[in-house]
C-alpha cells in the first residue's frame, strides 16, 4: 500500500469501490463482478489489474463448478483507515494503517449463530457511535483551540511568520526540527520565530 495520495487515486473510482465493497463479502472472479455490477468483463479486469498493481487486492486460480477453465478469484489484502477532517479552522488527511493479522481473521472466523453474529455486530456499531461522538467533541475543541490561535497571530504581519506559529500549535508533539522540515525552511527561521513571538505575550 502506497501514501494517502495514491491510495485516494485508486479508490476514486466508483467502480472499484463498489467491487472492493464485494470482495469483502467473499471472493469474486471477473464474470461474477460483472453480473453484479452492471459493467463490462473487460472493464471489471482493467479495475482489478489497478487494485492489484497497488496492493489492494491478490488472486488465486480454482477450478470452475461448471468443469470449464480455471477461473481467477480476487479478495482484498489491505487493512486501512482514511480520515479527512475538514472545518472552518482545521484541515486533517491521513492514512492509518491496520495490524490485523491472518490470525485475527482466522479466530473471528469462527462458525456462529447468525442472530450471535448481528447481536455482536450491534454492540460494535453502538461502541462505534460513541467513539465518533467523542471524536467529535474532541474536534470540536482542537477546532476552537485553532480559532484562537488565529485570533492571537492575526495581528503578526509576517505570513510565514503566521504559518510558523500556527505549525507549533497544531503540532505538540514535533520539534523545531521537524516543523522545519514540515514547512520547509530552515530551523533557525523556526527557532527565532517562535522566540520572538513568545516573548511577546
Amino acid at each position: 500500500m502506497g501514501d494517502l495520495d495514491s491510495v485516494l487515486s485508486v479508490i476514486e473510482n466508483p467502480a472499484r469501490r463498489q467491487i472492493l465493497e464485494a470482495l469483502v463479502r467473499e471472493p469474486h472472479y471477473p464474470l461474477q463482478l460483472s453480473k453484479e455490477l452492471g459493467i463490462s468483463q473487460q472493464a471489471v479486469v482493467k479495475h482489478l489489474k489497478v487494485l492489484e498493481e497497488n496492493g489492494l487486492v491478490e488472486s488465486y486460480t480454482e477450478k470452475s463448478d461448471l468443469k470449464g477453465p480455471q477461473r481467477r478469484k480476487y479478495y482484498p489484502v489491505q487493512t486501512f483507515s482514511i480520515v479527512v477532517d475538514l472545518r472552518p479552522n482545521l484541515f486533517n488527511a491521513e492514512l492509518i494503517s491496520g495490524d490485523q493479522t491472518e490470525e485475527d481473521l482466522a479466530s473471528a472466523g469462527e462458525s456462529q449463530d447468525v442472530s450471535e453474529l448481528r447481536e455482536h455486530m450491534k454492540k460494535i456499531e453502538d461502541e462505534l457511535s460513541i467513539l465518533n461522538a467523542r471524536r467529535e467533541e474532541l474536534l470540536a475543541e482542537k477546532e476552537r483551540l485553532l480559532q484562537c490561535a488565529r485570533e492571537t497571530t492575526s495581528s503578526i504581519p509576517d505570513y510565514m511568520v503566521r504559518k510558523i506559529i500556527h505549525e507549533f500549535i497544531l503540532h505538540p508533539e514535533c520539534s523545531m526540527n521537524d516543523i522545519a522540515k514540515m514547512i520547509s525552511v530552515r530551523d533557525d527561521i523556526v527557532l527565532n520565530s517562535i522566540r520572538e513571538w513568545l516573548s511577546d505575550w
